[in-house]
């Protein structure tokens, strides 16, 4: 008898989306930065863009994998 290994399938109502990398220019110093799904952060200036300005909606935290224990 022969097995197979097969990976691990994620749950079919779990779904999986891959980060997009964006730029944009700094609206405080006009650094450019990048960020996942335009979310952005400047390591120059410390300026960080509202969260709602992203590209996708956030995860809620029930759909966390790895919640911080309380």
């Amino acid at each position: 008898m022969t097995s197979r290994w097969e990976p691990e399938r994620e749950p079919a109502t779990a779904t999986q989306t891959t980060p997009e990398i964006t730029t944009t220019m700094c609206s405080a110093c006009g650094s450019q930065v990048s960020g996942l799904n335009g979310r952005y952060a400047c390591g120059v200036c410390g300026w960080v863009n509202n969260w709602a300005e992203g590209h996708t909606a956030l995860p809620h935290a029930g759909e966390d994998r790895d919640p911080p224990e309380p």
